[in-house]
């Protein structure tokens, strides 16, 4: 054989080689390639068991949990009553938690957004807040959530914020339930309004769900809303100095009782206002507007429980922290009907329960 023919021949044996191992390589990567998203992806099975791992919950001990409740402002006693709920579900259901009531001294937002803050940096379990305005306390809310710490709204919501949920009545439905049983009452005629802070998100609502009623009254006029930014004693002088400057007045709204918690007996002008004719409604069923039904300073109340909200807002952050559970968004409590048909009934409720209904 010529050494032309013998290089031809191993070259040949070469290139048959190369071959071989080339397809075999080939082969191998194209059954390896599907083989890695396989061994990524887990079965509905695994996926279950890691969602859950995720969401497995380390409940504390009950006596390292901190809850506190930050009240629009500590000057308004309509805020009580929740503080009383609470306080008697954490004693009833979760001996060892503590309690905090902390707010600004009178209705602040930033006060109320720089207590959040400093809520955050100790380190509460909890935050249960009544919102003086919805949007200024974003940013302190969010601060709070993003720390870990559950936050929920009771009464005045601040909906655009990372807050759990809103324990609370329909502050519409509220609102528009007051201005049915005016309208009932008065059909015609002119109209005073008593608010509280402007642009507390709650206020606005009821205001809104009574217009909604009366302006389709076109003989109904509101004449005057006046705000008293949740002051009681202010509450009293603007009612007084409302009657007196309009005399010619039909039927007066509040939107919240603050009157009422005062010594009725320092309004003369409200209660010769009922007494002649003048119709009176107000949201809120505590004691100091129940006297005042029954006293004849006003002829209905809108009511719901301040006392179940504190209730309710112990169990809400309760079970966020010990089970891991979302609420549900929005949470409303029942309203209720006060006047003089029924006022007995709530009297005797009052009294045997010291408010705790």
């Amino acid at each position: 054989m010529s050494k032309k023919m013998l290089v031809r021949k191993i070259n040949w044996r070469n290139y048959l080689l190369f071959s071989l191992v080339a397809v075999v390589v080939f082969a191998l990567v194209a059954c390896a390639a599907p083989a890695q998203p396989a061994a990524q992806s887990t079965s509905p099975g695994a996926e279950q068991s890691a969602d859950q791992a995720a969401n497995e919950c380390n409940p504390p001990k009950l006596d390292t949990i901190t809850l506190a409740f930050v009240p629009k402002a500590l000057n308004n006693p309509v805020f009580e009553i929740t503080r009383s709920g609470a306080e008697d579900r954490i004693a009833e259901a979760y001996p060892g938690v503590k309690f905090e009531w902390v707010g600004p001294t009178t209705t602040d937002a930033q006060a109320q957004s720089q207590i959040i803050d400093d809520l955050t940096t100790r380190g509460v379990d909890g935050i249960v807040l009544s919102a003086n305005d919805p949007d200024a306390v974003v940013p302190a809310i969010n601060r709070a959530v993003d720390a870990g710490i559950p936050v929920i709204t009771w009464d005045a919501d601040s909906p655009k914020s990372k807050r759990l949920t809103n324990v609370a009545i329909d502050q519409f439905a509220a609102g528009a339930k007051a201005g049915e049983l005016l309208v009932a009452a008065k059909p015609k005629g002119k109209v005073a309004v008593l608010t509280g802070t402007p642009g507390a998100l709650n206020l606005e609502q009821r205001l809104a769900g009574f217009k909604s009623v009366v302006d389709k009254h076109p003989e109904l006029e509101i004449v005057a809303v006046d705000p008293n930014y949740d002051d009681v004693q202010k509450a009293v002088e603007i009612v007084e100095q409302r009657i007196n400057a309009t005399p010619d007045l039909d039927a007066y709204y509040f939107v919240g009782m603050w009157p009422f918690f005062a010594d009725l007996g320092s309004m003369p002008n409200l209660k010769a206002f009922v007494e002649k004719g003048g119709y009176v409604n107000s949201l809120d069923a505590l004691e100091g507007a129940l006297n005042a039904v029954d006293q004849g300073y006003a002829n209905a109340l809108v009511g719901y429980s301040w006392y179940g909200f504190g209730q309710t807002a112990v169990d809400v952050l309760m079970n966020k922290i010990l089970k891991c559970e979302d609420p549900p968004d929005p949470m409303y409590t029942d309203l209720f009907i006060v006047d003089k048909s029924n006022i007995a009934e709530y009297q005797k409720k009052q009294k045997e329960t010291g408010g705790r209904w």
